[in-house]
């Protein structure tokens, strides 16, 4: 019969064997055949595109199965200048697999790659920067230089992204472009897209690690995104930042160290201190850069990546306060429900940590419980961790899951099981008893290998000074003479007689017997019996003749460890030329011995970071880097301030400005006290609580600074801020008395500053008039700014944030706030008067920054008191807040009369997220919980541009930044700008009848939103442009379901 072979995607056909061909990577997988691969070749070779890109899904399924596919690499790689997007996109992912491997190859194919890294497309650009950097010959390093350093500085995060994976690749290949690939670095690391933070961080670690002058200028800045980076990202990130902060912050756990200067001390901190020094041992001084870090990073607690929780638990256990530790204990307990592999690191870290912290994990004592599903080596974890953990309340717990582990069938297990009862026997001094009682009861055990680890183990318990060795010896001298012991244990055994019982008559009749097979006997168990023969001869003198016959029998033994021991002890034996020695024979071999110290493996495990390789291993690795050690004082806190832009005399002027509360010393003391003044004082805590405001408000302090020209816009600006901290602070206080007592701080220290510089008196009073008007005007507007709309800020007018003016953009091509086109009526309830006792409240989107900062959406709240008697004290409460969200609260309300209703504005930063933020509503009816969910449209602030800037914008927008939904057919244009006004607070562009433009910018992020709508055959297709892909894809589905109703 003859054999044909067939090579189509049906089945292959080889003499009378079928191999079924169903997958697309099937072949005749074990037959020799030199013309494999054939039929995908001539698909690439054809000129369909559905044929090249069916090949191409064949060949990557069988790059998937591990299967060569490497002879296909010239097919292949002719199709990289397909215009087909799929098939370039799965040729670029078989380049970067196979480019290293046939370098020759790809060299010829060098030029489609520098041209495709121009492509419109952010894919295939990214694609074509991976296989580039994958190439790894010299001869194009320059090439793969000029590369990565364009895509640094591309438009997509994505391919700034790939860019930063490029990095280490070319490092690897020529480490003399470390200076270039540093500032490459350098300028990645001050990107303000979290999808490039994260790789930019490892590729930090990876090629200079120990330039921590480079993460100075954008510390506060990582900290803040850190909450946005991917979760691997988010990994690299926390061992960059806890390794900078190791190098650049003191041990907060250290009394002698202070993250404050003596300068920056205030005057009486010092007597306080000295006075109190309890409290200060309580609660430990931390550097505020460092409080924002870990403020940062304990969210990230609770991630389902189990890398990102032991990169958080290894900041807060090497950098934080120990007061700070029992969540990290907790979270890493939580892990213990994960892989095996996850928890064999977890169970390690956490075994090394209950040598020194023991009381972190007490709590969770149940956690570590064994069960018979676990592998042996996460057992034996389990069961260090008890032992670490016992104590004397705990032990009898710990003792009876120990009395069920001894019958396990896992030899090793119950081995470690009776090593644990010993260490704790050792340990534990009031449960030595119960554990010799136990460990006794398990040399009458069936099984010889308990009885022999039993009694090894006896063997320690009996040398701590238990009080039960008499019946531990008479218990071993019955297994001697049973002969059922192994080498190890029979040693132990022999010595348990010589040390605890050689007063004891029968113990010659042991030697007896143990003597009538001495050469049978292991090496171990010779030595042990020579020491029991010569204590026996120092104890009892009448069994000298049997010591003589032992010291005889070992004096021609094969070992020379024996017959040097035997020649050894021959002279207190049979003493020669005089009884010098017999006399101290008795202090030689019956002295009193202190009692042992168990210390456990993991004890020398603490000089290694925690997690890292070198703990789990107990060594140190090739490529292992310790955490520096901390300096005494806090470093380079000047480089991580946010830049000064304001001129010198304006700060001197001011002494509202941000930076004045920073300098405050003696005088700052009755303001703190007061309990209404700003929240960035010179004490710890206040500067702890005011750096995560300073982080997320610094680019806004830092665009208005640049932007304002006039000496009022400056004051209002200084107003602002003070109103700010004021409302924050009326939680104690009404807002009048909070008022008064920042007026009179305000006094204080303009005249602390006339007395260090003389300034003239009258434009020193007329600033101080100028200020109180204008902060009067600003709690007035905040009151009624719902009441008032032509005082909408949106409108352009002085209240407005200034923006910047784009490069290359002429004055008519700038891009300006407007106000919203349609502003909704429909309110929603958000607290029931059932629920509070009375109190309604409605919130309303009033589609306007809040006067506190551009980044707040302004929302209405209506309250109405439905009761029959006052609501006083009404103000916000408790805000549970995540990431970089922030609320500014409505300013307090004293009294709400019956059937009386009035108006509150809040402003929320929703961080660019539909996420809700919840906080709550007190009053004197109690307090009340609010839930604020923003429609995808109220994140977006109409602005105006023209239609040349709007088509340039958009074109920078394309790809996966791109997002298209078909809605139903709308003709009239009227009705299709009314619904898309209703559903996005964006703003009209110029443009034709049957393609409507529309544009907006994120609160929080400023990005671009860019929305079209164009009207085709049967339905409309709604197109969103935007920075943030998900913001794109939410907003386009709310737009096209709003064209259905």
């Amino acid at each position: 019969m003859a054999t044909t072979p067939s090579y189509n995607n049906d089945k292959v056909v080889t003499g009378e064997v079928e191999y079924p061909a169903g997958d697309p990577a099937s072949g005749a997988f074990f037959q020799p055949d030199y013309k494999k691969n054939e039929d995908l070749k001539m698909m690439l070779d054809g000129s369909k595109d559905s044929l090249k890109l069916e090949a191409m899904k064949r060949i990557i399924g069988m790059i998937a199965k591990g299967r060569d596919a490497s002879d296909l690499f010239p097919a292949v790689v002719k199709n990289v200048v397909s215009k087909n997007i799929e098939v370039k996109k799965l040729v670029y992912v078989y380049l970067v697999r196979y480019a290293e491997e046939q370098q020759d190859l790809a060299l010829l194919s060098i030029s489609t790659f520098q041209r495709a890294l121009k492509d419109p497309n952010q894919l295939i650009r990214a694609s074509a920067l991976r296989v580039l950097s994958s190439i790894r010959v010299p001869m194009i390093v320059p090439i793969v230089m000029l590369a990565i350093r364009d895509s640094a500085s591309d438009m997509s995060p994505y391919v700034r992204k790939t860019a930063a994976h490029a990095i280490p690749k070319l490092y690897s290949l020529d480490p003399e472009q470390k200076e270039e690939l540093v500032a490459i670095i350098d300028k990645l690391l001050s990107d303000k897209a979290p999808l490039v933070v994260g790789s930019a961080a490892m590729a930090f670690s990876e090629v200079c690690g120990d330039r921590m002058s480079l993460i100075h200028r954008s510390y506060r800045k990582l900290c803040a995104l850190l909450a946005d980076v991917d979760e691997w990202g988010q990994l690299a990130l926390l061992n960059v930042l806890t390794v900078y902060s190791k190098t650049c912050f003191p041990d907060p756990n250290n009394d002698n160290c202070s993250s404050e200067s003596e300068e920056e001390k205030p005057f009486y901190d010092s007597d306080s201190d000295t006075s109190n020094p309890k409290k200060t041992s309580s609660s430990p001084t931390v550097d505020p850069d460092l409080r924002l870090l870990l403020r940062a990073a304990k969210p990230l607690l609770q991630s389902r990546n189990a890398g990102v929780v032991m990169a958080v638990a290894q900041l807060f256990y090497h950098c934080g306060p120990v007061q700070e530790l029992p969540p990290v204990a907790k979270a890493m307990v939580r892990l213990l429900r994960a892989h095996v592999e996850v928890q064999s690191v977890v169970l390690n870290s956490i075994a090394a940590l209950t040598v020194s912290k023991r009381t972190l994990f007490e709590p969770f004592l149940k956690s570590f419980f064994v069960r018979n599903s676990d592998p042996t080596h996460i057992k034996l974890l389990k069961l260090e961790i008890l032992t670490n953990l016992a104590t004397e309340g705990t032990a009898p717990t710990v003792l009876r899951e120990y009395q069920t582990y001894v019958t396990s069938s896992d030899r090793a297990f119950v081995a470690a099981t009776i090593q644990a009862i010993g260490r704790l026997a050792v340990a534990i001094s009031s449960e030595t008893e119960t554990c010799l009682n136990g460990l006794l009861h398990l040399l009458s055990s069936k099984d010889e290998w308990v009885v022999c680890e039993a009694v090894v183990v006896v063997k320690r318990v009996v040398g701590g000074g238990a009080s039960s060795a008499r019946a531990a010896v008479s218990r071993a001298a019955k297994l001697l003479r049973s002969d059922r012991l192994a080498g190890n244990a029979r040693a132990a055994a022999v010595w348990l007689v010589a040390e605890h019982g050689a007063k004891h008559p029968r113990a010659a009749a042991i030697l007896a017997h143990m003597l009538g097979n001495f050469a049978d006997q292991d090496e171990l168990v010779k030595l042990q019996l020579l020491s029991l023969a010569v204590k026996l001869c120092v104890t009892q003198p009448d069994t000298l003749p049997m010591c003589r016959y032992a010291l005889h029998l070992a004096r021609y033994d094969a070992s020379y460890d024996v017959r040097d021991r035997a020649r050894l002890l021959r002279a207190f034996a049979e003493p020669a030329g005089g009884a010098l020695l017999a006399r101290y024979a008795a202090h030689v071999f019956c002295p009193d011995k202190p009692k042992p110290t168990v210390l456990t493996s993991f004890k020398d495990r603490e000089q290694y970071t925690l997690g890292t390789l070198s703990q789990y291993t107990g060594a140190a690795a090739s490529a292992y880097r310790p955490l520096p050690a901390p300096p005494p004082r806090a470093r380079h806190a000047d480089l991580r301030e946010p830049p000064a832009h304001a001129p010198p005399h304006d700060a001197t002027d001011a002494p509202d400005a941000p930076d004045a509360p920073k300098n405050k010393t003696f005088y700052s003391e009755p303001e703190s006290q007061s309990g209404s003044s700003s929240s960035g004082s010179s004490s710890s805590s206040g500067s702890e609580e005011s750096s995560d405001e300073e982080g997320d408000n610094e680019n806004e302090i830092e665009n208005a600074n640049k932007q304002e020209k006039s000496k009022e816009t400056n004051n209002y600006k200084s107003n602002s801020d003070t109103s700010d901290s004021e409302s924050d602070s009326e939680a104690s206080s009404s807002e009048a008395s909070g008022s008064e007592s920042d007026s009179s701080a305000e006094d204080t220290d303009k005249q602390t500053k006339n007395e260090r510089k003389p300034q003239d008196p009258p434009k020193q009073e007329m600033a101080k008039k100028n200020e109180k008007s204008n902060l009067e005007l600003l709690l007035e507007l905040d009151e009624a700014a719902s009441t008032l709309p032509t005082m909408t800020p949106t409108c352009g007018g002085f209240l407005s944030p200034p923006t910047n003016k784009t490069a290359g953009f002429g004055d008519e091509d700038t891009i300006t706030p407007i106000g919203a086109s349609i502003i909704p009526t429909r309110g929603t309830e958000v607290v029931s008067r059932v629920m509070s006792g009375g109190l309604a409240a409605t919130s309303h989107w009033t589609r306007t920054p809040h006067l506190a900062g551009a980044k707040l959406c302004g929302v209405r709240l209506e309250l109405v008191n439905h009761s029959a008697d006052d609501v006083l004290d009404l103000r916000v409460g408790k805000m549970s807040l995540s990431g970089s969200r922030s609320i500014h609260p409505f300013p307090s309300i004293s009294c709400l009369g019956p059937g009386a209703a009035t108006t509150a504005l809040l402003g929320v930063d929703f961080a660019d997220s539909i996420q809700p933020v919840e906080f709550t509503i007190v009053s004197s009816l109690g307090e009340v919980g609010v839930v604020l969910t923003p429609p995808v449209g109220e994140l977006v602030r109409a602005v105006s541009m023209s239609p040349a800037r709007w088509t340039t914008e958009q074109r920078k927008l394309r790809g996966m930044t791109e997002c298209d939904k078909k809605a139903p057919k709308l003709q009239d244009e009227l009705l299709v700008c009314q619904r898309v006004f209703e559903t996005a607070n964006v703003g009209a562009v110029d443009s034709p009848a049957n393609f409507p433009k529309f544009a907006g910018r994120l609160l929080s992020s400023q990005d671009l939103v860019l929305i079209s709508v164009k009207v085709q055959n049967d339905h409309n297709l709604v197109t969103v442009n935007c920075q943030n892909m998900a913001i794109a894809s939410l907003l386009a589905n709310e737009i096209a379901n709003s064209f259905c109703k």
